[in-house]
């Protein structure tokens, strides 16, 4: 079947060509896609940045729609479905696109609005809080309040930390964090922020950080709060570009390094369907912070946003 698929075909150059989407395969659905996140990784892709293929390519991996088509070794679904799918192939900016059974899970009969089921990034967010294995009384600092750490301050809502502490430097985005319970939110560049910093260090620092900055200044104010024994740094950004640090200080240190990426955890499938749940029960908000919406023939304005963040860009979702 010929469909419409959103193609990288330059650096900074999308274009609208088809592609031939077979029927499923045996374990698959074919999904009708209905809505498609821009991730910060689609961004750079846009930009013919860290591109796992040749150009031209197409992407997208965080897509929401309804089931057309099912293969025969599927079980748990049928046709006329709605779902969200949350899987490493990166195929889903386009009009329908087959997905693992595994990899896909129910969303409420009754959506109509498909951008609030772009929810790929919270299962990364819910598979990242899992592995932090945050403990009462830890002190947790959150670095960066933009998408992925607003999803992941409404999950820390949940967790047993004995401080929440919380850096970013805009003041739109800090505006947005102080609707969650937390110790304190800080522009690390202030007074204030900065005399929060060295009081974090001179208590030994932070036994959780988690880093969604995506900068070189964020990542390294991260790692300059750690608790100098057994600390966990987890990495939430996607860092598009080299990185050094001093192995010595890690390992004397004893530090933890985790990744949220989904290959980072094995059981980050089985995660797909609970997060699900925890946006029916209203523990995520993830449509809170969609920004910027599109049809796939106007997709062009929302990418260029996601690059330079303008406009109160935050998140944006492709409609097709």
């Amino acid at each position: 079947m010929k469909t419409d698929a959103l193609w990288i075909t330059a650096p900074n150059k999308m274009e609208i060509l088809p592609v031939d989407v077979p029927d499923p395969g045996y374990d698959e659905v074919q999904i009708q896609i209905k809505a498609c996140g821009v991730c910060a990784w689609d961004s750079y892709l846009y930009q013919g940045i860290s591109n796992p293929k040749p150009i031209p390519y197409t992407f997208g991996h965080e897509g929401a729609g309804i089931i057309t088509k099912t293969g025969p070794g599927v079980k748990n679904f049928k046709a006329g479905d709605k779902v969200f799918a949350a899987s490493a192939a990166n195929d889903m900016m386009m009009q329908y696109s087959n997905q693992p059974e595994s990899c896909v899970t129910k969303i409420p009969e009754d959506t109509t609005d498909y951008s609030a089921w772009v929810a790929e990034p919270l299962v990364c967010v819910v598979s990242l809080l899992y592995k932090s294995g945050i403990c009462p009384g830890d002190r947790v600092v959150l670095v960066g309040a933009g998408y992925m750490g607003l999803l992941t301050l409404q999950g820390l809502q949940a967790e047993p930390w004995g401080e929440l502490i919380v850096f970013e430097t805009r003041a739109d985005r800090r505006k947005l964090a102080q609707e969650y319970p937390s110790s304190g939110i800080y522009d690390p560049d202030s007074p204030e922020g900065r005399a929060k910093i060295k009081e974090i260090k001179e208590k030994g620092g932070a036994e959780v950080i988690i880093e969604f900055s995506a900068s070189d200044s964020g990542y390294d104010l991260a790692l300059s709060m750690i608790k100098g024994i057994a600390g966990k740094l987890i990495l939430g950004s996607w860092h598009r570009h080299d990185k050094s640090f001093d192995g010595t200080s890690w390992h004397l240190t004893g530090l933890s390094v985790l990744n949220c990426a989904p290959n980072a955890n094995a059981h980050f499938r089985e995660m797909i369907g609970p997060t699900a749940a925890l946006i029916n029960r209203g523990v995520y908000e993830p449509r809170k912070y969609v920004t910027h919406i599109a049809d796939y023939h106007e997709a062009t304005p929302v990418f260029l946003k996601s690059i330079d963040k303008t406009d109160g860009y935050i998140k944006g979702v492709i409609t097709f």
